[in-house]
């Protein structure tokens, strides 16, 4: 196990801890008569992976289409400011919309209170140096971005009508708004937990709304939880798979099964997770 890998196991198993000793327990369903099945939990994966694609790709999509009218219009006049607004208005995860010169300076920010991102130099971020480099459309990890809060940005190039690349378009967003926009519907009333993390441990959503953006919770309880843990390494290297765990609830045996699989966009990956109580 490497270093880089450690972040992501203690993350995970501390949301598994969360799951399980009932820290969202206030967020569930009030009435569940029915534990699922694994193949229902599987089920509900594979439509979870699904529609939190559909939804990342539609962010994207209209990513592209406003790269298109900014190159037209420019980067940084009345035009491209509507665009931009227009764009941070099209999805409640989305907080703001910014363009960014081919130096990776923003120039223009909408909504207006998020204008004092203007000026920035983001050209050291991860995403925004493979974008430059690319010229093809990036999302990254959450990070925390100059507007001051954790977010995921989803950027697209935008070119000019003479094929010179001006910069880039980009949506900042909330993944715990778009992923809870899927999840919580198809949750409702069931028996079933979601949980989405990044590879690195980066929790992106979970029921009980604190964890989020946490990266690791250092517990002495893991070390009660062997299995607990080999279940975390799994899902560390594993893009999809299904797994059980145990542990102790005031001196009662309970156990787990989590069933995961892997969704994302240009390159970047989120685990999904579903779970469930099987005793």
């Amino acid at each position: 196990m490497n270093s880089q890998s450690y972040p992501w196991i203690i993350a995970v198993a501390a949301i598994l801890i969360a799951v399980a000793v009932g820290i969202s327990a206030m967020n569930q369903p009030a009435a569940l008569s029915a534990p699922g099945t694994t193949e229902d939990a599987r089920e509900l994966l594979i439509r979870l992976q699904s529609d939190i694609a559909v939804a990342l790709e539609a962010v994207d999509g209209r990513l592209t289409h406003a790269a298109s009218d900014l190159g037209k219009t420019g980067l940084n006049d009345t035009a491209a400011r509507g665009i931009l607004l227009n764009l941070s208005m099209s999805d409640p995860a989305i907080v703001d919309c910014v363009v960014a010169d081919a130096k990776g300076t923003i120039v223009a920010a909408e909504p207006a209170a998020h204008r004092g991102a203007e000026g920035s130099d983001i050209s050291g971020q991860e995403h925004v140096r493979r974008i430059l480099a690319t010229k093809r459309p990036a999302m990254s990890e959450m990070i925390t971005v100059v507007e001051g809060f954790p977010a995921v940005v989803i950027a697209a190039p935008v070119f000019t009508n003479e094929s010179r690349f001006a910069g880039f378009v980009a949506a900042v967003i909330r993944p715990e708004v778009l992923i809870g926009g899927v999840a919580g519907p198809v949750t409702n009333g069931t028996p079933f937990q979601v949980m989405a993390v990044q590879p690195d441990g980066r929790v992106l959503y979970e029921t009980d709304a604190a964890q989020v953006g946490r990266m690791t919770l250092e517990d002495p309880l893991y070390a009660d939880y062997p299995d607990l843990l080999d279940v975390a390494r799994r899902t560390a290297t594993e893009r999809y798979g299904t797994a059980t765990y145990g542990f102790e609830v005031d001196g009662e045996a309970v156990r787990k099964e989590i069933v995961w699989t892997t969704t994302g966009l240009h390159g970047t990956e989120w685990r999904v997770a579903v779970i469930r109580a099987v005793g």
